[in-house]
């Protein structure tokens, strides 16, 4: 029972602590690799894109047809305005608040 236990906890150490101060300099194949994740992650999402416009009936779900039996809805510019670019800015504006308190009270 005592060896099964100390197989079990054993002990991980790390090089680098996972957290501190210091920035790494960054290397050029850090940065090639970084923009080579980042290329993928758009082909992917592209890929995503046009399987789901070509898939059957999921053009036709997203972009109906306008119907006669239902009222014709027009929005204006100030209605789509306040119901979304002023959401958008708020939302911007809480995690930009949340951002600096973080990062002034790692120096305090």
């Amino acid at each position: 029972m005592t060896q099964f236990r100390e197989v079990l906890m054993a002990d991980f150490t790390l090089t680098k602590p996972l957290i501190s101060g210091k920035k790494g300099i960054p290397s050029r194949r850090g940065n090639i690799g970084y923009a080579l994740f980042v290329l993928f992650c758009f082909w992917v999402g592209a890929q995503v894109l046009t399987a789901v416009v070509h898939a059957p009936a999921v053009w036709e779900h997203l972009m109906p047809l306008p119907d006669p039996g239902r009222p014709h809805i027009e929005m204006g510019l100030a209605v789509g305005t306040l119901f979304g670019l002023i959401p958008f800015l708020a939302g911007c504006a809480v995690v930009g608040i949340v951002a600096f308190v973080i990062r002034i009270r790692r120096y305090f």
